[in-house]
């Protein structure tokens, strides 16, 4: 993806880009078997004292993400380093939209894992699903809402719209949360729209289908790069709102807990390799963003590298955030503890294999 710097460009140009972009993020999803390029399949040995002892089969599991949000970037890592097959899993992992599509593939049993935002998982557990949060790889939110030049002022957004990945996603919520901490009213000062990801966000800004939108990076290097104005940078907030959230129903995690302790060790892995090895993380994220402007996904490492922690324990204050943005009216007498099952992250961290891993 190459930038260019004045949002204001001629009809024929913006048409073009306009289809560029909306042609990537209809490009298929990355095969979970086919490498990123440069990148070896073959699992390195950070803790190579966990590796499963014998050579007995290994366990399938399917797992979803939800977006190319870098808060996913765990699950990608542990695929494409080796460190599910080195715990022992043979995880296929694909892209399923977050909310009401994800809800129903944990239900069918088509997901039984999945990387998401908390509000889908506590939505599923509303609705009796019974979904629950075991890690978390973000508990601020971390990105910024990007308007048109001649948009100058918090003012200037009233009966604005703002374009979000998807309504009641993670951006979606922080988009209101923000604003709304700034003293405007969501749905009545501001509105935000569902275009189905951050390509789709940018290709509608470019269209002026949309006033603004709220980017992560890398997206949100490229809305810099093309000038538009960066009118809120939530990053700068520290504003708590669960994100790169995992999760399972409840039945699954009772019937198999050996695997999701095997998950939290794999993502542990893949977290350390993210914060240690910067050119295969930025390959990694080519792949699965199918961006290929390596200086860009390199910063993007570069800034989410400190961010992350080989301690993916699930914030208690940041689903309690997301509990009070959700209008289900059971949300209210619902707590962190009902949707969160701690046991997990809780023996992971009395494990000792957490001091193993390099950060």
């Amino acid at each position: 993806m190459h930038a260019r710097r004045n949002p204001h460009r001629q009809c024929i140009a913006t048409t073009a880009l306009v289809s560029v972009l909306v042609a990537l993020a209809c490009r298929p999803t990355p095969a979970a078997s086919d490498p990123a390029p440069g990148v070896s399949t073959s699992a390195s040995t950070t803790a190579g004292a966990n590796q499963p002892s014998s050579p007995a089969p290994r366990q399938k599991l399917h797992a979803s993400y939800s977006g190319v949000q870098v808060v996913q970037a765990p699950m990608w890592m542990a695929l494409e380093g080796g460190y599910f097959h080195e715990q022992g899993l043979d995880a296929d992992l694909i892209l399923i939209s977050s909310g009401a599509t994800l809800l129903a593939a944990m239900r069918n049993g088509e997901v039984e894992l999945a990387g998401t935002g908390g509000s889908t998982l506590l939505l599923g557990y509303l609705e009796g699903l019974q979904t629950q949060l075991v890690a978390a790889s973000a508990k601020y939110l971390d990105a910024s809402i990007f308007v048109r030049p001649d948009i100058r002022t918090l003012d200037d957004l009233r009966g604005t719209t703002i374009g979000v990945n998807r309504l009641k996603s993670t951006n979606d919520g922080g988009t209101r949360l923000a604003l709304q901490k700034l003293g405007l009213r969501p749905d009545v000062d501001f509105f935000t729209r569902g275009t189905g990801g951050q390509a789709e966000s940018l290709a509608a800004l470019e269209a002026a289908a949309i006033d603004g939108a709220i980017f992560g990076p890398p997206f949100l290097f490229e809305g810099r790069r093309r000038g538009y104005n960066e009118i809120v940078k939530i990053g700068e907030m520290r504003l708590l709102f669960l994100g790169g959230a995992l999760g399972a129903t409840r039945s699954f995690l009772d019937q198999q807990p050996d695997v999701i302790d095997r998950v939290l060790r794999a993502l542990a892995q893949g977290v350390s390799r993210f914060k240690t090895d910067r050119d295969f993380a930025t390959q990694v994220l080519s792949k699965y963003s199918q961006m290929d402007d390596l200086e860009l996904l390199a910063a993007t490492v570069d800034y989410y590298g400190p961010l992350f922690d080989v301690d993916l324990y699930p914030d208690r204050e940041a689903m309690q955030v997301v509990i009070d943005a959700e209008e289900h009216p059971a949300a209210r007498t619902t707590r962190p503890e009902d949707v969160t099952d701690y046991r997990f992250a809780d023996r992971l961290r009395s494990s000792g294999f957490l001091a193993q891993l390099a950060r």
